[in-house]
């Protein structure tokens, strides 16, 4: 196993102020949270090759995972209360949208180019990815950590701290429908093929809802918090994890569980290779390769610290992701 080191301070945090990095990897569309709206984390390019920094752009710390759009612009929220589009070419603030809190949520583009993200001060906007001027915002109950995925119509789907999963309108920010669950939404919904959306709760619910009525289809009950947001494999495979320590399969049309690997505290939200090898990190310090039919481990690389990063994976099959250890690691065959 090849193993290599990209960087320092996965955090970026350095004296309350961040520094976007962008390193020696091919320009490519990276539109939502986990790069698509099944959240696969894949994509179909070949990744950093080394640690060479082309440029970096100073802001408030930043949690939020940045969208790429088809131009190349750089979207990313920040804890200085902003959403920001960066030239990708130089890291040039092509302009700053201020939010009423913290931006811990990942911007998501639509088809237009209209940005979504969601914001500490409760609400979910959309934005003119070109101008930064806003086109709407819609008040949820509660903060917004949660990243928006974005359906075939142009639905926007998010979930908030007050308990609910929201389906709004991308052009207007109508709600369409919300679906109340027990306690707070931190994770973030993905889609499936026939537009099911699956989201976790900190109820300790996975659910999956007709992504037209909000309808419930099942939920899949763990024994902790679900905090992970779920990847879908090519089958319709649901894999998330939870609080209880366990990654989990989970048959997207009936929610019966295939299958539980049990390890630490899992935060990660998982990454699915062109094989269905399914990635992920825990909180015991280790980032894990499982198979996706079986869930039988194929093997597990040790960081320094807890793993709370979820991976991203080059066209190479190279597994890129961060540990609490203070390192980005690149862990190849």
């Amino acid at each position: 196993m090849k193993i290599r080191k990209m960087g320092k301070r996965l955090s970026f945090i350095m004296l309350g102020m961040m520094m976007v990095f962008l390193v020696g990897c091919a320009k490519e569309t990276w539109t939502m949270f986990r790069h698509d709206a099944q959240h696969t984390g894949r994509s179909e390019y070949v990744g950093a090759q080394a640690a060479n920094e082309m440029w970096r752009s100073i802001m408030g710390a930043v949690s939020s995972s940045p969208a790429i759009g088809k131009d190349g612009t750089v979207y990313v929220g920040s804890d200085d209360f902003k959403v920001y589009a960066l030239y990708g070419a130089n890291g040039n603030q092509k302009w700053a949208f201020t939010t009423g809190n913290s931006v811990f949520s990942s911007p998501a583009i639509g088809k237009d180019g209209t940005v979504y993200v969601g914001s500490y001060d409760g609400k979910v906007y959309a934005l003119n990815g070109a101008t930064g001027n806003q086109k709407w915002a819609f008040t949820t109950g509660n903060n917004v950590n949660s990243s928006p995925a974005i359906g075939k119509d142009g639905t926007v789907y998010v979930g908030s701290y007050d308990g609910k999963v929201y389906a709004l309108n991308g052009a207007t920010g109508t709600q369409k429908w919300a679906f109340a669950t027990g306690d707070i939404v931190w994770s973030s919904p993905a889609i499936g093929t026939d537009g099911t959306v699956y989201v976790g709760s900190f109820d300790g619910n996975i659910y999956a809802l007709d992504g037209a009525t909000g309808n419930q289809k099942w939920a899949f009950t763990t024994g902790g918090a679900v905090q992970s947001s779920p990847a879908i494999g090519v089958d319709g495979t649901v894999y998330v994890g939870s609080h209880d320590h366990n990654v989990y399969a989970i048959d997207g049309e009936t929610g019966n569980q295939k299958w539980a690997f049990t390890t630490g505290w899992v935060n990660s939200s998982p990454a699915i290779g062109k094989d269905g090898t399914v990635y992920v990190g825990s909180y015991d310090k280790k980032v894990y390769a499982l198979d996706g039919a079986t869930g039988n481990q194929k093997w597990a690389f040790t960081t320094g610290n807890n793993v709370n990063s979820s991976p991203a994976i080059g066209v190479d099959g190279t597994v890129y992701i961060g540990s609490e250890d203070g390192n980005v690691y690149a862990i190849g065959e």
